[in-house]
Order: C-alpha cells, then structure tokens, then sequence
C-alpha cells in the first residue's frame, strides 16, 4: 500500500505543478532575466547608435521582424523536446508457480533509450536516475558557434522628411539617402544543458505498469556578437557611441561603425513530467507486444527554456524479444498543444508545437547474468517546424554613388551604386529528421541495483544537434 500511495501522491504532484501561460515576454525597455529575452535584449543593446535621431531604427523594432525571431523560437522549442532514457527497469520479474512468488528474470538488464514489452511485475517499484549533458552546435546543420549572419535594414522613418516616407521599399531615393545604410552582424550561439531526470515505475498488474519521468535541468545560454555598420549613405549618420580607440574626433572624425557585445544567462529548475502507462497487450513463449500513451505535463518555464509550455501527448507500440541477443522497436507519434516558443516569443502569440514520429530499434545483448550492452536508432520525423537557413543571395537597396551624394549630407542621393550582396539568417517551415545512434552497457553488481553508461552520437543535421550525448544512471528495483 505505501509504494501505491506514494505513486498517486507524485502522479497528483505533476498534475499540479503546470506554468501560466507568459505573455509579453520581452517588452521593449524591461529589463528581463528569463533566456527567452536574451538575444533580443542583447541585440537591442548591442545596437544602441548615437542619440542623434536615429538610435532606434537598427534595434528592437528591427530585430523583432527579422530572421533572429525565429531563431529565438527554433532553439527555446527544440532545446525542451530533449531524449530521455527509459523509465523501464533493468530488471523484470515473473511468477513462479511452484514457489508461489515473483522471481528476477535472468534475461537481458534491457534496453537503455529503447523500451522493450514486458512489464516490471506487479506490485514491484523502479526508481531511477540519469544525468545527459548536451552542448549544441549546430541548428538544421548551420553552425551555432560561427557567424549566424543577420542583416538590419533601415525601418520607414519620416522625421526628416515630413511630407513623405522614407522607406526602403520605395522606388525613389534621392532626399532618403540615410535609408540606405545597413547593419551587419556575426555572432555565436553557445547553449549547454545538463538534465538530471528521476524515473519512478510501479507494477499495478503483471501486466500493466505506470511511470514517471521528472527532469531537473540547468540551462546556460550566451551569446556573442559582431556588428558593422554599412555606410551606404556616406554620411557618417549611423555610428556607434564613440568609446575607447573608437571615434576619435581630432584631428579629424573617425566613426564608429563597429561594435562587439556579448551576453550569458544560466538558469535552472524543474522540466516537464512525463506520465506513462503502458500495458502488455499479447505475451507468447519470447515475444510481446505492448501499448501504452506518454502524456507530457507542461511544469517547466517556457520562459527560461526549461519547458515546452504545452502539453503533449504520445501513443506508442513495443514490440520485443526475449533471448541472449534482444531485439526491440517503439513507434509512437506525438501530438502537442500550442506555445509561444513555436510562436512569436516577442508579442506572447502562441502557435502548436509540431507533431512528431518518434521510433527507436536496436538490441540489447546479455553477455554474462550481470552485463549486457545496448544499440540503439532513436530517430524523429518533425513535421512541419519552424526551421532556420542561411540565405547567400539577400541585397541591400545599394550606396549613393558618388557625386550624387552632398558631401555629409544624409538626405540627398541622386545616384545609385551596386547593391551589396549579404548571407542573412531565413525562417523555413518544413518538415525534418532527428537520427542518432546509442551505444550503452548495464552492469548489475548485486541484486536490485543496475548502473547504466550510455553514449548518444547523431547521424544527421537535422534540427537543433550535439555531436554526442553522454548518459550515466543508476536504478533500483524492490
């Protein structure tokens, strides 16, 4: 009674521990600590120009149209839909009619991020740990760490010219000179999570089990960033506040077209809880088969990335046997609710996270009655998601050629030079595969305790990587 007691109070817990929904994440001019608002505050900072009329046009207006939007949003999203190992036991037991008791099985200890058929026994209670460290380098095969390039473009501005727009959708330039000016930047994503999950399983029928899977992470986020300012108008409007080795004014004027400027945030706290139930549904001499449903409770802050915002929900099927060498697959798809972390992170707009084909096939293979290794394929068809590319071909509206332009003049530009030709940072929607390939072992040094190690590697680019996953754990079984 107390292992069942205790179950319902955790199950009850998770039910409870849900998050508001956020809204107006990173309002223009608050100061914010959550990691949602830490690219667009840097860049808001980052490119502050001079008050001379103009500061605001390349900032927070800028960025929140542009492609770090949605880069915002692939990588809060992406970065909380993170593997975990199974909450399966190592360890198994069956009835013995003649002794009239449950007994271990001396079968394999089991898959490590596979699920194999067979239940843990009734009555019985698992409780494990893990630890999985992830350093991302990569978001659909662009390269976190090496010059995400963004471009800022000049935003409509009719302070100078009252009677009209100046805009650099127009067709006429020649009083709109400034408009041509442009913002480049470079930067680098460093994004690190450590994820220590607790799994608790308990044995309601022989056939029936239900678990829990609770992740406590740490987040580290930083990022840093180059920003040039590309003088199309030649009039030295836009420039940064001058600074040490940086604006010099005599003897003659030397602008600020450059900054460099950086920004780090760690944060931790609670995930989202998995709830599972999943049942044997046929059971012959060495194969099952089982059904069973994931349900993803949204109690981690979608704010500081440490949760979806949303819940989830994840029917699946095992299919598994027992002998020396233990072949396993799971199918499941996975239907989610909607955040702003696949919507729009600047305004609060919530849009549903994509659903998701989730499978893993491998073998588990024991080698002595206290050893066995694992394979395993763990793979994702994303459909539909909010992807990030890198566009080579984007254009600005080109500089004043000169004579055009009035020496110093930021508003007259009679002629037209070559557009300058930029890589600039794109939103796609589109469907992608997540592959990885794990290779583990479970050692049981005595009765009830297993200690797993595990190594995850990727086979393909597709949505936010780390080239490899390390998992250590333990687990006991009573």
């Amino acid at each position: 009674m107390f292992k069942l007691s205790l179950v319902i109070a955790l199950f009850s817990m998770a039910l409870m521990c849900v998050t508001a929904d956020a809204q107006n994440l990173c309002p223009a001019g608050v100061a914010s600590d959550k990691l949602v608002c830490l690219l667009p505050e840097s860049f808001a900072s980052g490119l502050t120009l001079t008050s001379n009329g103009h500061q605001g046009h390349f900032g927070v207006a800028s960025f929140l149209s542009s492609s770090l939007q949605p880069l915002n949003s692939a990588v809060g999203s992406q970065s909380t839909l993170l593997p975990l190992s199974s909450p399966s036991s190592g360890l198994s037991f069956t009835w013995d009619p003649a002794a009239k008791v449950f007994t271990p099985s001396t079968d394999s200890l089991g898959p490590i991020l596979g699920e194999r058929a067979e239940t843990i026994g009734k009555y019985r209670f698992f409780l494990g740990f893990s630890y999985q460290y992830f350093k991302f380098d990569s978001l659909d095969g662009v390269d976190l760490k090496k010059n995400l390039p963004s471009v800022f473009t000049h935003i409509d501005d009719s302070v100078d010219r009252p009677t009209r727009t100046c805009s650099v959708n127009g067709d006429n330039f020649t009083d709109c000179g400034f408009v041509r000016d442009v913002i480049k930047t470079a930067s680098g994503i460093d994004l690190k999570v450590h994820q220590f999950t607790t799994f608790v399983t308990f044995g309601l029928t022989n056939r029936i089990d239900v678990s829990m899977a609770i992740p406590v992470e740490n987040v580290r986020m930083g990022v840093t960033s180059t920003a040039t300012i590309v003088d199309n108008s030649n009039s030295n409007l836009h420039v940064f506040p001058i600074r040490a080795g940086c604006g010099s004014i005599f003897p003659t004027f030397v602008p600020c077209l450059n900054n460099s400027f950086s920004s780090f945030r760690s944060v931790s706290g609670i995930g989202d809880i998995t709830l599972r139930v999943k049942g044997t549904a046929w059971k012959g001499e060495r194969v099952a088969v089982a059904l069973g449903v994931d349900v993803r409770v949204p109690t981690g802050d979608q704010r500081n990335f440490l949760g979806t915002g949303a819940a989830g929900v994840r029917p699946f099927v095992v299919v598994s046997a027992k002998a020396r060498i233990s072949p396993h697959v799971m199918v499941g798809y996975e239907t989610n609710g909607s955040s702003v972390l696949a919507g729009d992170t600047s305004t609060g707009t919530k849009a549903r996270l994509p659903g998701q084909l989730t499978y893993t096939g491998g073998a588990d293979v024991w080698l002595t009655k206290w050893f066995t290794v694992a394979f395993d394929l763990v793979g994702q068809q994303v459909f539909e998601a909010h992807r990030t590319a890198i566009n080579t071909n984007f254009h600005d509206i080109g500089p004043c050629a000169p004579p055009g332009l009035m020496p110093g003049d930021a508003l007259y530009c009679t002629s037209s030079g070559t557009p300058n030709t930029y890589s600039n940072l794109s939103a796609v929607t589109g469907s992608y595969n997540i592959s990885n390939a794990a290779f583990g072992a479970k050692i049981k040094p005595f009765a009830g305790l297993v200690i797993t190690g595990n190594v995850l590697t990727k086979l393909n680019d597709g949505g936010l990587r780390a080239k490899v996953v390390p998992l250590v754990g333990v687990s006991y079984t009573f």
